[in-house]
């Protein structure tokens, strides 16, 4: 009885959490800039609802870019992606572990494309907020509460030196 019983809690307790999470593969971080077909630091300039090409409600964000890591965007080019979900027509859409985003704030963006529109790479997994360290580095910061990651050999990063992602990215470009 007390077996059944914990093993009822556990799974009532993994029911919570694949209720209020998405699931998503976890790959490590030479493998996500390999994925990325684009990746750009920069701020958050427009957000704005729309249609995707399949007919479905997103928020388009155009990001002022600061600097180009991968796919060739220039600085000062403003680039165009979407997150799924937003508010439109009077309907409201929200995608549990997408990437969230604020007007004016400072991103790295791991893009990849999907029927010739930008996406966050594997939802919030690809979006990163860019802080300060107490000694003045660039440090990338992303929050993955709302995903639920399988397939990690490894913990997965959630704070990661800025210069670090350039250098990983400058050396799988060279490849």
């Amino acid at each position: 009885m007390k077996k059944a019983l914990v093993l009822a809690l556990a799974m009532v307790a993994l029911g919570a959490i694949s209720a209020s999470a998405t699931t998503v593969l976890y790959v490590p971080m030479n493998k996500s800039v390999d994925l990325s077909e684009v990746i750009l630091l920069g701020h958050v300039l427009r957000m704005e609802p729309a249609y995707n090409a399949e007919g479905e409600i997103v928020t388009r964000i155009d990001l002022l870019v600061e600097e180009g890591l991968k796919g060739g965007v220039e600085r000062s080019a403003i680039f165009s992606f979407f997150a799924r979900g937003g508010s439109l027509d009077g309907v409201h859409v929200e995608t549990v572990g997408e990437a969230k985003y604020r007007l004016g704030e400072r991103v790295l963006v791991q893009l990849e494309s999907i029927d010739g529109e930008y996406y966050t790479l594997g939802l919030a997994f690809g979006k990163w907020n860019v802080a300060q360290e107490r000694d003045g580095r660039p440090v990338m910061i992303r929050n993955l509460s709302d995903l639920h990651m399988v397939g990690a050999e490894e913990t997965p990063v959630d704070k990661f030196p800025l210069q670090r992602m350039r250098d990983i990215a400058a050396l799988r470009q060279a490849f």
